[in-house]
């Protein structure tokens, strides 16, 4: 994980031209290993490019901004799914590929279109003064676009200021920009644009004050539409009140199993390769390098409710982690507030008796290993300090009281001083695809019509949702989880799985006919089940924010925050 930077000024003295004090703090805890800064001159003004580096992959640290006889190049994320060397970093090796392509243009889309993992660039050619800058088309990593008083900038987190718009940059395609033209730009899409990405590029050029024009979709392999292998339909099996044979019976089904099958191979792929491309130093151990004995702390945490989605990502990364090394699971709690139980004692929260439950169901399935559950309690007064002087501007530009909750639950988990990993693991994107949210069947008992359109209904609530993902999530979710020299990896929003299972008919991954707790992600709840879990899997879903409690349940979460 990186904090990449990138401002574009015109007619502006060098001697104050620079980073915000502020802000360069903000940009260094993304990437405490090594920074740089590079400024050049164009036609109309100076460019400042500058990069923060956590290291995590390749045999040495890559410092940023690279800076080549063409072009210079920014980059923050992780490539997966291709040959490079296991010696160099994603950086350099995608430097490599970019001085193949001698800085002509359809030779970039190529690159850029075979990329997977989740990524943000930035890529400016200097002869011919053009930037191009990219999100991944998950919107898996944070970048954001700031109008200024004398042009813009491209960042990875801001700070709150006045007299400057941000937002998040949607993850549409491949934007391009004549420096010698900042009212025009271009831009590649990663794929034909529907409603809402329209929308979200007008917004863009309402915001920045540039037109838009849109080329022929880039169209990458695995976003292509694929046709759907099975035919079974859950809806057709009558619910047994055990669930333990509800459960056996359905996984003795043939397309079943197979859908099981090509699940536990596609996950268990994408955790091992967010797994093991790490540096292979803790936190602690990272500013000694080349010490003797290796480090043996942990080096990877997963944030954990005890739910299905974080408990499933733990036992698989059992798998790819050296047995030596504990894993870290991380728990966090929030003092209760007026209106909440506060009969309970005091951290004894709904998310923290859950986390107890599946941790012990993890040491009984994989006694060898050393599970820390980290147990991470906050008092409002704690809450309150933290999220005004630097939880805010994390969140920054989303405002919502839900973008608080949640946020703030994910920076103090990640933030936990007595962890020692610098990879965390999240569950996101698992309710979005299998159907967890309780919306999702609100949208089914809604429905008036026929079998088809109950289940048109509920797909198009989970299309809508899926949309929305980057935007309501993840973007932010990386802010916040970055400040704390962390990198965020989400096994589930990973370019395979999620081909295959947006290829899977809604009553193929839910079921609504079923009770709460079985029929909601019911097909995630049955690979959990397939591969050992036997407590997590009949959870119920429950939000972080009410399952931590930092959220009261007679807020709304689309109300603007007070505090950001």
């Amino acid at each position: 994980m990186c904090g990449i930077f990138c401002s574009v000024v015109n007619n502006v003295p060098l001697n104050s031209f620079n980073i915000p004090s502020d802000l360069k703090v903000i940009l260094k805890n993304r990437g405490p290993d090594v920074q740089d800064e590079v400024v050049i001159d164009y036609d109309f003004g100076k460019i400042l490019f500058a990069g923060f580096v956590l290291w995590q992959q390749g045999e040495s640290v890559q410092k940023q901004p690279v800076v080549e006889d063409d072009f210079i190049f920014l980059f923050n994320g992780d490539i997966y799914n291709t040959s490079k060397p296991e010696y160099m970093s994603d950086t350099s090796w995608i430097a490599e590929r970019l001085a193949e392509c001698r800085c002509e243009e359809q030779n970039i889309l190529k690159t850029l279109k075979r990329l997977e993992g989740p990524h943000c660039l930035i890529i400016y050619d200097k002869r011919e003064q053009i930037l191009y800058f990219s999100r991944d088309a998950l919107g898996r990593n944070s970048l954001l676009i700031e109008r200024t008083r004398n042009g813009f900038q491209l960042l990875s987190t801001s700070h709150i200021e006045d007299k400057k718009i941000s937002l998040e940059l949607p993850p549409l395609g491949l934007f391009r920009v004549k420096l010698n033209d900042l009212i025009s730009c271009v831009l590649y899409p990663w794929q034909p644009l529907n409603d809402y990405s329209a929308q979200l590029l007008r917004n863009l050029d309402l915001a920045i004050g540039w037109k838009t024009a849109v080329e022929s979709p880039m169209s990458p392999d695995w976003i292509l539409n694929c046709n759907p292998a099975f035919s079974y339909n859950f809806y057709e099996f009558q619910y047994i009140k055990n669930d333990v044979n509800l459960f056996k019976n359905l996984i003795d089904q043939p397309e079943i199993k197979d859908t099981l099958s090509i699940i536990h191979t596609l996950l268990s792929d994408s955790i091992k390769n967010r797994v093991r491309n790490m540096a292979p130093f803790c936190r602690l151990c990272m500013p000694k390098l080349n010490i003797s004995p290796p480090c043996r702390h942990a080096k990877l945490c997963i944030l954990f409710s005890g739910g299905l989605d974080c408990t499933i990502l733990a036992l698989l990364a059992n798998q790819f982690v050296p047995v030596n090394e504990p894993i870290e699971l991380i728990n966090v709690a929030f003092e209760s507030v007026k209106g909440q139980n506060i009969s309970e004692k005091l951290w004894d929260v709904p998310d923290r008796k859950t986390s107890l439950v599946s941790v012990n169901e993890l040491k009984q399935l994989c006694p060898e290993r050393s599970w820390d559950l980290l147990e991470v309690n906050v008092t409002r007064l704690e809450l309150q300090q933290h999220l005004i002087s630097r939880i805010k501007h994390l969140i920054y530009p989303l405002d919502t009281v839900l973008d608080e909750s949640l946020g703030c639950a994910f920076w103090f988990a990640s933030h936990c001083t007595h962890s020692t990993a610098r990879v965390a693991l999240v569950g996101s994107g698992a309710d979005e695809l299998f159907g967890g949210y309780t919306r999702y069947r609100n949208s089914f008992k809604r429905c008036l019509g026929n079998d088809l359109e109950h289940q048109l209904a509920v797909q198009n609530e989970l299309e809508r949702d899926w949309q929305r993902i980057s935007a309501r999530n993840l973007s932010r979710d990386d802010r916040i989880i970055a400040d704390t020299g962390k990198t965020a990896r989400s096994p589930f929003i990973e370019e395979n799985f999620v081909k295959f299972i947006r290829s899977l008919e809604v009553y193929q991954k839910c079921c609504f006919g079923f009770p709460e707790g079985v029929g909601d992600k019911l097909l995630l709840r049955l690979y959990g089940y397939q591969i050992g879990l036997r407590d997590a899997v009949f959870l119920k879903k429950r939000a972080i924010q009410f399952g931590s409690r930092i959220a009261n349940k007679k807020q709304n979460g689309a109300h603007q925050s007070d505090y950001l």
